[in-house]
């Protein structure tokens, strides 16, 4: 298949968001109008990159002098991009805190950011995962401080561009090191170079320890998640709505290319590595976010625990955990913004992120107390949603892997995790509301919350489908 041809939906993306740019310039003052040119523009970009994302194709296609690769897991997470995407761009729509602002170039921000996370998931050489890292890293902290009157917008910009810089840098020494043992960034080359990492070993782990470091910062992992809440409440909800998705499991898709290729057979206690981050990461984000009450910081701490249920996944090993990792992915795509969706709407009619706003939302609302209990059902892993049938195979994978030890930590960390979900819903229908105020619900939010409870609670009741298509797209990436 032609080069230009694979490389279309980025094209489309970022022809897109400089058209926004350009109409961003010409725009003299926010207006009604403006916005919703941006809004359509938005989805025009969206829409076009979707018609011309190439299919997935029976033999991995390299291309770009064999620097990028589009195969299975390419075009498997570019649409869970382009869906998280379409969701921020609806759930933009009307927010409140954009009223004064002009938003075309938030719009092409959002687009440029998807751009680099498609070039990222394609990438196959450590020099293009660094070009997609910062193509998405440059947009994302510009995002997260669109609203340049609030101090704590303005915090989270700064806070994720020193903690992307931070793990740039460690990812660039990594790569260098790689580089210094093999001779290559090419994942094709050094694939078949493992030998030199077995024989290199002091300088192997060295690099392994700065590449694990950078994706631990990108996907949020514990020791490496510190930023993760105060970017979550700073930065306009359908940035941290974003951020909790695509970046993450764009960064569980790379990792899964460059630790399946490259390092299971170097000998560098790899699979052990990652069984203690997982372990860290469900443990501690749970245990922290029993004591939240602010519900963005809550989801934030929420977000960071099933980093570490993904993992295993990708501990596990073997086609059952490669398949698990895309199945959770895309279950967690559409749980996680559908939480999202209801707090964004919330968040506008109550005026509070605090979990004391939510008391007696069943009385005022029970739709939207209905769905959100969904998606906490789902978040939590409880039949019949999907999330309990992608938290079932990252648990199989492991088990059947020998990490007995790591599933259980896994399921306490799952009725700890409960414990806070349900505290929500407590709120919602055992107490008494403070407010009679009916709730708005605009046809975007509408149309998110219907698209994302169907997918929740219709892959949990008919898996069968989707998890067959799972497994027949996730064949082990080969460059």
């Amino acid at each position: 298949m032609d080069s230009y041809r694979l490389l279309a939906p980025i094209f489309a993306l970022s022809a897109a968001a400089f058209l926004l740019f350009g109409v961003d310039a010409w725009t003299c003052a926010p207006s009604p109008g403006a916005r919703r040119t941006g809004f359509w523009l938005g989805l025009a970009g969206l829409v076009s990159a979707a018609v011309v994302l190439p299919p997935p194709l029976v033999s991995n296609a390299l291309f770009a002098r064999q620097m990028l690769v589009w195969d299975g897991l390419s075009y498997f997470f570019s649409w869970i991009v382009l869906l998280t995407l379409l969701f921020v761009v609806l759930l933009s729509d009307g927010l409140v805190d954009f009223k004064n602002l002009r938003l075309s170039a938030y719009y092409g921000l959002l687009l440029l950011a998807g751009a680099g996370l498609i070039f990222l998931v394609s990438a196959n050489d450590f020099l293009m995962i660094f070009l997609g890292i910062e193509l998405f890293g440059v947009p994302s902290f510009i995002l997260a401080g669109y609203l340049r009157n609030k101090e704590r917008s303005s915090e989270a910009a700064v806070k994720l561009f020193l903690i992307g810089a931070f793990s740039t840098a460690m990812l660039i020494y990594g790569i260098a090191l790689l580089y210094g043992i093999t001779g290559s960034t090419s994942l094709t080359q050094l694939q078949s170079q493992q030998a030199l990492l077995k024989t290199a070993a002091p300088l192997g782990l060295l690099a392994l320890f700065f590449i694990i470091v950078s994706f631990g910062f990108k996907m949020a992992l514990v020791p490496f998640h510190m930023w993760v809440p105060d970017v979550f409440e700073g930065a306009p909800k359908p940035v941290a709505a974003l951020l909790s998705v695509a970046p993450k499991v764009a960064g569980a898709a790379i990792a899964l290319r460059v630790f399946n290729l490259i390092l299971p057979e170097s000998g560098l206690g790899f699979f052990t590595t990652l069984a203690v981050l997982a372990a860290l990461t469900m443990t501690v984000a749970n245990i922290i976010g029993l004591h939240q009450t602010n519900v963005v910081r809550l989801l934030a701490y929420s977000s960071i625990a099933h980093m570490g249920y993904l993992l295993l996944g990708l501990v596990g090993g073997r086609e059952l955990g490669i398949a698990g990792v895309y199945l959770y992915g895309w279950v967690y795509l559409f749980m996680n913004l559908g939480a999202f969706a209801v707090v964004i709407l919330l968040s506008r009619t109550l005026e509070s992120d605090d979990l004391s706003a939510y008391a007696g939302l069943a009385r005022r609302s029970p739709l939207t107390a209905a769905l959100l209990t969904l998606f906490l059902v789902s978040l939590a892993g409880l039949p019949p949603t999907a999330g309990f049938v992608a938290k079932f195979y990252v648990f199989l994978a492991a088990f059947q892997s020998g990490w007995v030890w790591l599933v259980g930590l896994a399921a306490v960390n799952s009725v700890i995790s409960a414990a806070y979900y349900f505290r929500i819903v407590h709120w919602m229908y055992f107490r008494s509301p403070t407010s009679t105020q009916p709730l708005a619900i605009g046809s975007a939010e509408r149309l998110t919350l219907a698209a994302t409870s169907f997918f929740t609670l219709f892959l949990g009741l008919a898996p069968q489908f989707f998890v067959t298509a799972v497994q027949a797209l996730s064949v082990a990436p080969k460059p």
